[in-house]
């Protein structure tokens, strides 16, 4: 919980810095960091605080509520991973959504294939041995 609340309170942080540069982006201090870096500290607690709690049961959220919690998350997370894009020089943005498009195809075709093999895996264990014994000889 520690770790991703840092890891979005730096995100958050560091989109606070972006500029424009002559070369593209830039990295400039702004004095909304540490306003967005407690707000991602911020969002990442309560977003883990409703993750324990469906967990244990204990609370009437919802099962709704993860889901919309949830998809909060990698709206936010698809927003700072495209917001840096608008301060690409035009000439050079065509380029860079083509490799980005690519690069979430293949990436997401590998995470496909390394979900399939898990489920896979997991049902040949829970049928257990292809010879039918038990294992235990």
């Amino acid at each position: 919980m520690a770790s991703s609340a840092l890891g979005l309170g730096g995100m958050l942080a560091s989109l606070t810095f972006l500029d424009r540069g002559t070369h593209g982006f830039e990295f400039h201090w702004s004095p909304l960091a540490v306003p967005a870096f407690a707000l991602g500290i911020l969002l990442s607690s309560a977003y883990w605080w409703i993750v324990f709690r469906m967990t244990a049961r204990s609370g009437r959220l919802g099962p709704g509520f993860l889901t919309a919690a949830s998809g909060a998350v990698m709206v936010l997370a698809l927003f700072a991973f495209l917001y840096p894009i608008r301060f690409i020089p035009a000439a050079k943005r065509t380029d860079v959504v083509i490799g980005l498009s690519l690069a979430v195809l293949v990436l997401g075709t590998i995470g496909y294939i390394i979900h399939t093999m898990v489920r896979w895996l997991e049902q040949e264990s829970a049928d257990g041995p292809p010879d039918g014994s038990a294992g235990d000889e």
